[in-house]
C-alpha cells in the first residue's frame, strides 16, 4: 500500500516547498524595506513587456535579432488565450505539431521529430520516464516569461535535439523596473464533465538597492484545477468473415469498444528567483522551481466482441466494398472493464551562478540540480457476461451501437472476472556545471567564445511495473459481490451525435484507490504484490561531457553576419539490469558500459538584402541519445524443450547508438513593421539510426535463443517548408485598426523505410500538412483572439491481421478552436471571457479507409471566466 499512500499524499511536497519560498520571499521583503532606499534605475531595460499587441513586437524583435533560425512566443500572447501548459502554447508557433490528452496538448514535435532538447533558462530540463525531454503539459502556462523554439543549431547550446530546441524563459527580478505585482483568477467549466474548477496564479518581485549593490527577488506561484471528460469508440482490427454474406469473405471490426472517462487535472508549480549585482559587469543568482502535475482519472470500458451468430437479414455493406456497415450479432460477449488510473509527475530543480564581464571578456558559469519522478496507479474490476443481441450500425457520421435488452443490468447474468492492480514509478535526476567565455575582438571576426559542460544524469524505474491483476477463481457472481457494481453514471455516451449502450452495470470505483479493499469485495486475500519482476527493472547512469568553440564574424563591407563552431561530446552510459539464466533458473544481473563520441559542427549566416529584408542559411549536426527502456540490458529467455530452434527472449540494447541527424535550412524574412512580418523557410533533414526491433540468435546460457532487441537501423528524410505571417492594420480607420492577423503553414514531406509494409512511409504522427489562424483585435479596452489550429490526416500505426494483411492506421485530420474576449476595466485590471475547444471537434482514426473505423475521440468544450491584475 505504499505507493497507494504515495499518490493520496501527493500535495504534501508541494505545500513545503511554497511556504519556505513563500518564508524566504517574505524575509526579503523585511530587507528591502529595512534598506529604507528608492529603488535604483534599471542597469538593463526591461524585457517583460505589457500587452498584447507589444508582445508581437518582442517576439518579432527576438526573432530578427538571431542569427539562428528562431520562432518566439511571450506571455502575454500566451495568456490572450486559454492555454492551460506551455504544449498548449507551443500548437501555434510555426512548424510545431501536437496532440491531444485529455482535451489538452501533448506530445510536442517540431517538424514531425519528437526527439528535441529542452531546456529553461537555457539549462536542461527534462520529466522523469522512459524518455529524456521535459513534458511539457507539466509547466503551466502562467510559469513562463516567452518560449524560443530554435530550428536550427549553434555550437554553445546543449546537444540532444534532433528536430531542435525549445528553450522556456522564466521571469527574472531584474526584467522588472521595480516592484511588480500581477495575477490571474479564473473559473473553468468543463461542459461535458459538468464540473467548474478554479485557477489562479501570483507572481511578486521586488528590486532594491543597498550597500552591498543592487539586489532582486522574485516569487511565482501556479494552482489549477481542471474537470475533463474524453468520450472514446474504438473497434478491433477488422476479420474476414464468410458467413455473412453467402458467397463473399467480407471484413467485419472484430470487436467494438466504448469507454467514457472523467476526472480532474491539477497542475501546482512555483518559482523563485534571487539577484545580486554587486558591481557593474557582475551578477549572482539563485533560484529554485517546483512543479506537480497530477491527474485523476475514472473509465467506465465495455468492450463487445462479435459472435457465431447473427440475425439473418441484419448485414449490410459499405456501397462498393467488402466492408460490413451494419449486423445484428446474437450472443455477442461482454467485457467491462472499470479503472482508477493516476498519474503524477514531480519536478524540482535549483541552480546557482552568476556571470563577471571586464571590458571584452565575458564568463558565465552555472551549477544546477534536478530531479524529477513520475508514477502511475492503475486499479479496478473487470465483470463479463454475454448479450442477448448487439446491433452495429456504422453508417452514419458516428457509429450507433445499442444493446435491446437489459441483461447487462441483471446481477445474476454478470460475473466478476478479476481485480486489476497496478502501479509503476521512474525516477530520474540530473547534476550539471557549465562553464562559457566569450571575447570581443575588432574587425571581420567579432567575437571567440567557448566552454564546457559536465552532466551527470541518473534514471531508474526501481521497482518496476508492480502487475497484480489478479483473476476470480472460477468465476464469481456479481450478484454474490453487489458492492463491486454501480449503475452506468453518465446520462449518454458521445453526446455529438453518437448513439451508445447505457444500459449495463460498471464497477464500483468507490473503493478503487484502496487496492486492499477492492480486492477483499472480490474475496481475495492474497497481499498485494511489492516489486514489479526483476527482469522489468533497470538502472542507468550516464555521464556527458562536452566542450565547444564558435566564432562570431561579418562580412566586412558586406552586409553579413554569422557564427561558426563546433561542439564535442563524449557521452558515457553505464546500465544495469537483470538477466534469466534459464539452465538453473536463476536470475543475475547483468551490466555494461559503453561510450562514443560526437563531433557537432554548425554555421549560422544572416545576410541583409535590404534593411526589413534577411536572407538566412543554417547548417548543422545534431544528435538525440536513446530512450533509457531501450537501453536496458535485462535480458528475458524463453526456452522451448520440446523444440530448441524456438528459443525466444527479449532484450533491450545497451550498445544501441545515438540518432543523427545533417540539417541544411533556409530562411526569407521581410519585416513590414515593428509588428508585422512574412517569412518563407525551407528545411531539410537527413535522419541516420532510427531505432527499430529486430529478432537475432544469440548465444545464451549454453543455448542460442531468437532474442528481439532495438537496434540502429531505420533512416528517414524529412524536408518541407514553413510560411509565416503577422500584421496589425494599425493603417485602417476607425474601429478596423484594432484589427490583426497572424497565419502560418507548415509542409512537411517525410519517408522512412518500414519493414512490415516493405516500403518507405511517413513518420509515425506526423502530418504533411499543418496550419495556425489567428485573428486578433485591440482597440482602446477590448482585446479579442480567435485562434485556429488545424493538422492533416497522419500516420498513426501499422497494424498486421490475418487474411487482410498490413493494415496502417491512418488518424484524420482535423482542426481546434479557441477563443477569448476581454476588456480592461482600469489599467491594471482586466476580465475575459475565454472558451477552448469550441467545436468540440471529433477526432477519427481508420485502418486505412473511411468504411473501416478503428477510433473516434470526443473531449470538453471548455469555457472560461479570467481576472487578470497588475499593480
Amino acid at each position: 500500500m505504499k505507493s497507494v499512500r504515495n499518490m493520496q499524499s501527493y500535495k504534501r511536497p508541494y505545500q513545503r516547498y511554497c511556504l519556505g519560498w513563500a518564508a524566504l520571499a517574505c524575509a526579503t521583503a523585511t530587507a528591502a524595506t529595512a534598506q529604507e532606499a528608492a529603488p535604483g534605475p534599471a542597469t538593463a531595460p526591461p524585457v517583460v513587456v505589457e500587452g498584447k499587441r507589444a508582445s508581437l513586437m518582442t517576439a518579432q524583435q527576438i526573432k530578427r535579432d538571431q542569427l539562428a533560425i528562431v520562432d518566439s512566443v511571450v506571455a502575454d500572447a500566451i495568456q490572450a488565450l486559454p492555454d492551460f501548459s506551455v504544449t498548449d502554447a507551443l500548437q501555434r508557433v510555426t512548424g510545431v505539431q501536437i496532440a491531444r490528452d485529455r482535451g489538452e496538448g501533448a506530445n510536442v514535435a517540431i517538424r514531425g521529430l519528437t526527439q528535441t532538447e529542452t531546456t529553461l533558462n537555457g539549462r536542461e530540463v527534462f520529466t522523469a520516464g522512459t524518455g529524456r525531454n521535459l513534458d511539457f503539459a507539466d509547466v503551466p502556462a502562467e510559469m513562463v516569461a516567452g518560449i524560443d523554439v530554435y530550428k536550427s543549431a549553434s555550437a554553445e547550446q546543449i546537444e540532444g535535439g534532433l528536430g531542435g530546441t525549445i528553450d522556456l524563459r522564466t521571469r527574472r527580478p531584474f526584467d522588472f523596473a521595480g516592484r511588480q505585482l500581477a495575477g490571474t483568477a479564473r473559473l473553468v467549466h468543463g461542459a461535458l464533465a459538468g464540473h467548474t474548477q478554479p485557477q489562479w496564479s501570483v507572481l511578486a518581485s521586488e528590486r532594491w538597492r543597498g550597500a552591498g549593490g543592487e539586489f532582486g527577488a522574485l516569487l511565482n506561484l501556479v494552482h489549477q484545477r481542471r474537470a475533463w471528460r474524453e468520450d472514446q469508440n474504438s473497434f478491433g482490427a477488422p476479420v474476414l468473415r464468410g458467413d455473412l454474406v453467402p458467397g463473399r469473405q467480407v471484413a467485419v471490426p472484430s470487436n467494438t469498444g466504448e469507454s467514457a472517462s472523467t476526472g480532474r487535472r491539477e497542475r501546482d508549480a512555483a518559482s523563485a528567483m534571487l539577484q545580486w549585482r554587486p558591481a557593474p559587469g557582475a551578477e549572482l543568482y539563485a533560484e529554485g522551481r517546483y512543479e506537480q502535475f497530477f491527474t485523476r482519472q475514472d473509465t467506465y470500458q465495455i468492450t463487445l466482441g462479435i459472435a457465431p451468430a447473427f440475425v439473418p437479414g441484419s448485414v449490410s455493406l459499405f456501397d462498393g466494398s467488402s466492408d460490413v456497415s451494419r449486423v445484428s450479432w446474437l450472443g455477442a460477449p461482454a467485457s467491462i472493464l472499470s479503472f482508477a488510473r493516476d498519474t503524477v509527475d514531480r519536478n524540482r530543480a535549483l541552480a546557482v551562478g552568476g556571470s563577471w564581464q571586464s571590458g571584452a571578456l565575458r564568463l558565465k558559469a552555472d551549477l544546477s540540480h534536478s530531479a524529477g519522478h513520475n508514477a502511475l496507479y492503475f486499479a479496478g474490476p473487470t465483470l463479463t457476461g454475454r448479450t442477448a443481441t448487439l446491433r452495429t450500425d456504422l453508417t452514419g457520421a458516428q457509429p450507433s451501437v445499442t444493446l435491446p435488452g437489459n441483461e447487462l443490468l441483471d446481477p445474476g447474468q454478470l460475473q466478476v472476472a478479476g481485480i486489476a492492480y497496478r502501479t509503476r514509478p521512474y525516477d530520474g535526476k540530473l547534476n550539471a556545471l557549465q562553464f562559457d567565455a566569450s571575447y570581443g575582438l575588432d574587425g571581420w571576426l567579432e567575437s571567440l567564445s567557448a566552454g564546457v559542460r559536465l552532466g551527470r544524469r541518473d534514471a531508474g524505474n526501481a521497482p518496476g511495473l508492480v502487475f497484480g491483476d489478479t483473476p476470480v477463481p472460477a468465476g464469481l457472481a456479481l450478484a454474490a459481490a453487489p458492492s463491486l457494481a454501480a449503475a452506468y453514471p453518465f446520462s449518454s455516451f458521445f453526446p455529438d451525435g453518437g448513439q451508445g449502450p447505457s444500459n449495463y452495470l460498471v464497477g464500483d470505483l468507490a473503493q478503487a484507490r484502496d487496492a486492499a479493499a477492492l480486492r477483499r469485495l472480490a474475496g481475495l486475500t492474497a497481499p498485494l504484490p511489492a516489486a514489479g519482476g526483476a527482469l522489468g527493472v533497470w538502472r542507468i547512469r550516464e555521464q556527458t561531457d562536452a566542450a565547444y568553440v564558435q566564432a562570431r564574424f561579418n562580412g566586412g563591407t558586406l552586409p553579413l553576419e554569422g557564427n561558426a563552431g563546433v561542439r564535442l561530446v563524449r557521452t558515457r552510459e553505464a546500465v544495469q539490469g537483470m538477466q534469466s539464466l534459464p539452465s538453473s533458473g536463476a536470475i543475475a544481473p547483468i551490466g555494461v558500459d559503453h561510450a562514443y563520441h560526437d563531433y557537432l559542427p554548425s554555421l549560422n549566416l544572416r545576410y541583409r538584402l535590404a534593411p526589413d529584408l534577411i536572407l538566412r542559411g543554417a547548417a548543422a549536426k545534431s544528435v538525440t541519445r536513446p530512450n533509457f527502456d531501450q537501453l536496458s540490458p535485462s535480458l528475458t529467455l524463453v526456452p522451448n524443450s520440446n523444440t530448441p530452434s524456438a528459443n525466444t527472449g527479449t532484450a533491450g540494447n545497451p550498445a544501441l547508438q545515438a540518432i543523427r541527424a545533417n540539417n541544411v535550412d533556409f530562411a526569407l524574412e521581410r519585416y513590414l513593421g515593428p509588428a508585422a512580418s512574412a517569412t518563407l523557410t525551407v528545411f531539410h533533414k537527413r535522419v541516420d539510426g532510427f531505432i527499430g526491433a529486430a529478432s537475432q540468435p544469440e548465444s545464451h546460457d549454453g543455448a542460442v535463443y531468437q532474442v528481439t532487441r532495438p537496434y540502429n537501423s531505420t533512416r528517414a528524410v524529412i524536408k518541407g517548408a514553413e510560411l509565416g505571417y503577422q500584421q496589425m492594420y494599425d493603417f485602417l480607420p476607425g474601429w478596423l485598426g484594432g484589427l490583426g492577423a497572424q497565419a502560418n503553414y507548415t509542409f512537411v514531406d517525410s519517408a522512412t523505410p518500414s519493414s512490415l509494409l516493405g516500403a518507405d512511409t511517413p513518420l509515425p504522427n506526423l502530418s504533411r500538412h499543418s496550419a495556425n489562424l489567428v485573428g486578433m483585435y485591440e482597440r482602446g479596452p477590448w482585446s479579442a483572439r480567435l485562434a485556429y489550429n488545424w493538422r492533416d490526416k497522419f500516420l498513426s500505426s501499422i497494424n498486421s491481421t490475418i487474411g487482410l494483411g498490413v493494415l496502417p492506421v491512418y488518424t484524420d485530420g482535423y482542426g481546434w478552436l479557441d477563443a477569448s474576449v476581454g476588456y480592461k476595466l482600469s489599467s491594471g485590471l482586466t476580465l475575459s471571457i475565454e472558451g477552448g475547444n469550441l467545436l468540440r471537434t471529433v477526432r477519427r482514426a481508420n485502418f486505412s479507409s473511411a468504411t473501416r473505423p478503428q477510433s473516434l475521440w470526443t473531449n470538453d468544450r471548455q469555457l472560461s471566466v479570467t481576472a487578470q491584475f497588475r499593480l
